[in-house]
């Protein structure tokens, strides 16, 4: 397999080794502004490339014909990555969504998924587009749809995560201007049909994680698997709650409006307070996830409903490994750009063989590679737990 991998930040640099592991994968081609090292393997090309070249891009695909594109930067390219996958006639696949406020006061739902704009152009030439295939959304949709079709009926489907560096002291596990884009935006929830914002950190609920985590506090966080899981999953409820060990410092940004995009007038200057925070804040640095050792991330998915008549609950629980376990892998991953990263190298894998064409996220992904994912998971220290049971009414 060859793949041509756009972005090699903090996760693109793990996914490409991660992909280097693989016997199938002959060839590596990664494109970036700037390098931060270089790696000794002859199956790996590394190029400067300036994305708003767009014709150069497509004559890149064309000349190299990789199986598929990974764009691993910020949704900000998703468009303009799969305009290009379009005219050369490629496999495309991402991890996120730009995620913003769809203008149509008619859309399905309130954020747009922008990559969806092109499904129809996907399907025509026969190429897939696989989206939002992360660790979160992505693997948790995955997830979501291996529970839902154990059941006849989901009247409920809840996504819970956790994510604690063990630590007070402030971390950017990858790119902060999307983190702090994340915590100013409005979270939805799905119910009866219809899509609707809730409260920013709301809903409190004491949530149960496998040990060594345990019970903790999770809150309404705005995630994209609200806006795709009801495109493919008939469902009544649908709601996404976090658990961050350092929630209050998002709740004070938030209430003092330091996460807003709207600019404000400061002496006669306008200026956007989420854009001077930034660059206010300190940029990640290689290797400073060595100072968290105990830093660890975790999703649950509960798919509830009925079998043969009878109320069920189907819930799985994914465990990642600690930073310091991850530490010794020698990949130079966070406890969070390890979970994103392998996944994404799960779903890049399997891309050819997925049926379907035109754009879609994990859940189209069928029971076989469904399984064929889930089964490799321990094998990269990923603990799974299943759960059946009967839930109270």
């Amino acid at each position: 397999m060859k793949f041509l991998i756009i972005g090699y930040g903090a996760v693109g640099s793990v996914l490409v080794k991660l992909l280097l592991k693989e016997k199938e994968v002959k060839e590596i081609i990664c494109l970036d502004r700037k390098f931060f090292e270089k790696l000794d393997d002859k199956r790996v090309k590394m190029q400067i490339f300036d994305l708003k070249e767009k014709e150069k891009l497509i004559q890149l695909l064309i000349k190299e014909n990789p199986n598929a594109i990974i764009n691993a930067s910020v949704p900000h390219f998703n468009k303009h990555i799969m305009e290009c996958c379009v005219n050369a006639g490629t496999h495309y696949m991402d991890m996120a969504s730009f995620w913003d406020l769809d203008p149509n006061p008619n859309a399905k739902v309130p954020y747009k998924m922008e990559q969806l704009d092109h499904h129809d152009e996907f399907k025509k030439k026969g190429f897939l587009g696989l989206i939002e295939a992360g660790v979160a959304p992505g693997l948790d949709n995955l997830f979501v749809a291996e529970a839902a079709s154990q059941l006849d009926e989901v009247d409920y489907i809840k996504i819970r995560m956790v994510e604690d560096t063990g630590s007070k002291e402030i971390f950017f596990s990858w790119n902060k201007d999307w983190l702090l884009d994340e915590i100013g935006s409005k979270p939805i929830i799905y119910e009866n049909g219809k899509f609707s914002f809730v409260p920013n950190f709301g809903a409190e609920e004491e949530y149960e994680f496998p040990a060594p985590i345990g019970k903790k506090k999770t809150y309404y966080f705005c995630q994209d698997e609200v806006g795709s899981i009801p495109l493919y999953i008939k469902t009544k409820k649908l709601d996404v709650k976090i658990h961050d060990n350092n929630i209050e410092v998002s709740k004070l940004l938030l209430s003092l409006g330091f996460v807003s995009d709207k600019k404000i007038n400061v002496d006669g200057v306008e200026v956007s307070p989420i854009r001077v925070l930034s660059k206010l804040l300190p940029d990640p640095i290689p290797g400073e996830e060595k100072k968290f050792p105990e830093s660890i991330f975790a999703f649950a998915v509960e798919a509830i409903g009925k079998k043969n008549k009878k109320r069920r609950a189907i819930k799985y629980s994914v465990v990642f490994p600690r930073q310091k376990e991850i530490g010794k892998m020698g990949i130079g991953a966070n406890f969070i750009s390890y979970p994103t990263a392998l996944s994404a190298a799960l779903f890049a894998m399997i891309i050819y063989k997925i049926q379907e064409t035109g754009v879609h996220s994990p859940e189209v992904i069928n029971k076989e590679l469904r399984t064929k994912i889930i089964s490799q998971l321990p094998k990269y220290k990923v603990k799974v737990y299943k759960k059946v049971y009967t839930p109270k009414k």
